[in-house]
C-alpha cells in the first residue's frame, strides 16, 4: 500500500507544477497587458480602457518640421514640452503655426513626448466672433432687456 501512494505522488506532482506555472504565466501576461495595451494599442480602446490621460494646451514656441517628423515645443502649465509627430505630419504642419495655442493628449507629463494625441488649435486671433451690427448684448440693456418698439407720435 506503501508503494501506491507514492506512485499517486509522482503522478500529480508534475501536474500541479505545470499548473502554478501555468497561473503565473497568465499573471505575468495579464500586467503586462495592463502596463503595455494604453501605449500601443491606445488609439484603438474604448475611453475607459486607455488609462490616465493628461492634456498639455499652451501656446507653441518653436516649430521644425523634419524629413518624417514635426517637432513642437509647447508651453503647459508644468512646463514646456516638445512634441514629436511621426504621423500626420503634413497635416499638423500645416494646420499649426508659432503662436497658436495648441491642445495635446498625454498619458503623463513629459518633457519629451512622442506622438501624443493632437486634440485642438486655437489659432492667434481668432479667439471671439464679430459683435453684431445693432451693438450685440449692450443694444438689449439700453431698452430694459425687452422689445424696441417704434415711436407712434
Amino acid at each position: 500500500m506503501n508503494d501506491a501512494s507514492l506512485d499517486l505522488d509522482e503522478v500529480t506532482a508534475p501536474k500541479k507544477r505545470a499548473g502554478l506555472l501555468l497561473f503565473l504565466l497568465g499573471l505575468l501576461l495579464g500586467i503586462a497587458g495592463a502596463l503595455l495595451a494604453p501605449r500601443y494599442l491606445g488609439d484603438y480602446l474604448p475611453g475607459g480602457l486607455r488609462g490616465r490621460n493628461e492634456t498639455i494646451e499652451g501656446p507653441v514656441l518653436g516649430k521644425r518640421l523634419e524629413e518624417n517628423r514635426l517637432l513642437l515645443t509647447v508651453q503647459g502649465q508644468q512646463g514646456a514640452v516638445l512634441a514629436t509627430f511621426r504621423k500626420q505630419v503634413a497635416e499638423i504642419d500645416l494646420l499649426v503655426a508659432v503662436g497658436d495655442t495648441v491642445t495635446l493628449g498625454v498619458s503623463r507629463y513629459e518633457p519629451f513626448v512622442e506622438d501624443p494625441s493632437f486634440r485642438g488649435v486655437r489659432k492667434i486671433g481668432v479667439g471671439s466672433l464679430p459683435e453684431s451690427p445693432t451693438g450685440g448684448a449692450s443694444g438689449a440693456s439700453e431698452t430694459g432687456g425687452g422689445t424696441a418698439t417704434p415711436d407712434s407720435s
